[in-house]
């Protein structure tokens, strides 16, 4: 009998701060997610990004592709084309303009 893989489990935040975490550059795609989803914002807050504040509600991220490229080690077209997938999968939303990419996680509560 299969046993059912439905649930979730906990993951603090503070992992980032481990080895394991801290040497796991380039990203592959399995972190870079797992870090969008640590990025998202837990509460709803306002912030100041490009010299203007953006209100950003739970489950998103305020950022831009140069930030999540040097981070993750990739280009900004490799990050582009990443989230353009995750989009198509349903995991997040993205709205971009010239100076800024809100990302949405989908389901994030």
């Amino acid at each position: 009998m299969a046993a059912s893989i439905n649930g979730f489990i906990l993951i603090y935040r503070k992992i980032q701060e481990h080895w394991l975490w801290e040497n796991s550059e380039p990203f592959d795609k399995a972190h870079a997610w797992i870090d969008l989803i640590f990025m998202a914002n837990f509460r709803d807050k306002e912030v100041l990004f490009g010299g203007t504040t953006v209100m950003v509600k739970r489950g998103q991220r305020v950022t831009s592709l140069r930030y999540l490229a040097d981070k993750w080690n990739w280009s900004r077209h490799k990050v582009s084309d990443f989230l353009k997938a995750l989009e198509r999968d349903n995991m997040v939303t993205v709205v971009r303009d010239s100076k800024k990419t809100l990302i949405t996680i989908v389901n994030y509560d």
